[in-house]
């Protein structure tokens, strides 16, 4: 960004993004570039709104689901002018009717995914992680095993794997084994920890608990790492935890089949509306792909 936007975006980041987390300004910076690429030398604050929104059309145009993508364009130039007090009315019309082409949209890629994870079932999940275990790839039972009963996001695999509490902090996620007889799982540093806080959970399973020994006996730290025994990066954990799962599936695959056969099942969707640390009316719209 040149000096003219840079100021610009800095001035709106500060006061928007105070005490949020910081992968969030990550993501305003690369929306913001969508349109100073179009408009680099004039504040985009200053822009008509019909002309900002035939950028986010434009910038939508090959996306197989655009109006999703749309909201996140408009969302940054809507709260861009509140912030400098600029009248957005087009903008905000705009906005109505793409809500309405978002709700349309996510019913026809619920319908897609239905077909998609509708083959599977959570004896199919089970079946490879034990599959797993008995190749003795440890790694990939410990992943399928926090997936299939927590239902965690991708950032809560990254942990470390310790004997010693003294070594632990309260930043980082852990498997801990404690006094040789039970595993924790803590979770320190996932998406929604502002609101839930820090979990730990109990796992006893011999599998489990054989798993998270013979890697430390391996000499591993990090549950997922580069070859040279560093963690991987937040945003590289996609791809490799994609490698131990059944037939490539992402974690949000893996979440739509659990919650597609307990989707009668208050009890069982109220522990994963705990465990993933997101709200069971969240679950429902995005991931409940039978409503």
């Amino acid at each position: 960004m040149n000096e003219l936007h840079s100021k610009e975006f800095n001035d709106f980041v500060a006061v928007q993004l105070k005490d949020k987390a910081k992968s969030n300004l990550a993501v305003y910076k690369s929306r913001y570039k969508v349109f100073t690429k179009r408009f680099p030398k004039r504040n985009i604050r200053d822009i008509p709104d019909n002309l900002l929104i035939d950028v986010i059309c434009e910038a939508t145009f090959d996306n197989d689901y655009p109006a999703n993508t749309r909201a996140g364009l408009l969302m940054l130039v809507i709260l861009l002018k509140r912030f400098y007090n600029i009248p957005h009315k087009e903008l905000q019309l705009f906005r109505v009717e793409n809500d309405l082409q978002v709700q349309i949209q996510t019913q026809e890629r619920k319908k897609l995914q239905q077909k998609e994870v509708g083959k599977y079932s959570i004896a199919d999940l089970k079946t490879h992680m034990l599959d797993v275990y008995n190749k003795k790839d440890y790694t990939a039972y410990i992943i399928n095993y926090i997936l299939i009963h927590y239902g965690v996001r991708n950032q809560d695999l990254n942990v470390i794997l310790t004997a010693d509490k003294s070594l632990m902090n309260e930043e980082n996620n852990y498997l801990f084994v404690k006094n040789g007889s039970v595993v924790e799982y803590i979770r320190n540093h996932y998406k929604t920890h502002k609101h839930y806080g820090n979990k730990t959970y109990a796992i006893r399973d011999k599998r489990f608990m054989t798993s998270v020994k013979k890697l430390l006996a391996n000499g591993t730290k990090y549950l997922l790492h580069k070859q040279n025994g560093e963690p991987l990066t937040d945003t590289s954990l996609f791809h490799r935890i994609q490698t131990y799962t059944l037939d490539g599936l992402g974690e949000g695959d893996y979440f739509k089949i659990i919650i597609a056969e307990y989707d009668s099942n208050v009890d069982m969707l109220e522990h994963y509306e705990s465990s993933r640390g997101t709200k069971l009316s969240t679950i429902i719209e995005n991931y409940a792909v039978n409503k």
